[in-house]
């Protein structure tokens, strides 16, 4: 009896780990990792682009402060490609939606920013050149 159900177990186990192909393939978006003020170059579907972090205005609450809201990082990035530029403004307030659209040179494109760091802390507060954020870009 106990073998039984062993070997039952073991089937459902096998079964519900089956691999299913079915399943739409989802774009690979490695973020790059950007500095204050250098120019990196992130790769998209078929060109790449040159983004620098222009601009930082914090105001995340600190991660040992007590806060009424939780803030956002305000962020100007310059996105160029070959041909032209365009400055894109973007909040980054840490929640799961941190994606936007922007129009480069005629091609339609959507940002998203994985992260920004360093996160606030009190007394001090960081640098701009401590910002390291990670950005992916995608065509739409």
């Amino acid at each position: 009896m106990k073998r039984t159900i062993l070997l039952a177990l073991i089937c459902f186990a096998a079964i519900s780990c089956d691999k299913k192909d079915d399943a739409a393939p989802q774009a690979d978006l490695n973020p790059t990792s950007l500095t204050y003020q250098k120019a990196a170059t992130v790769r998209t579907s078929g060109s790449d682009l040159k983004v620098e972090l222009k601009e930082v205005t914090d105001s995340r609450c600190p991660v040992n402060a007590n806060c009424v809201s939780m803030g956002s990082a305000k962020l100007v990035l310059a996105i160029s490609d070959a041909s032209s530029q365009v400055n894109v403004n973007f909040e980054f307030k840490g929640d799961s939606k941190n994606q936007q659209g922007f129009k480069l040179g005629g091609t339609e494109y959507v940002l998203t920013v994985s992260e920004v760091l360093p996160y606030p802390e009190l007394p001090k507060s960081p640098k701009l050149e401590d910002y390291k954020i990670g950005v992916s870009i995608e065509k739409k």
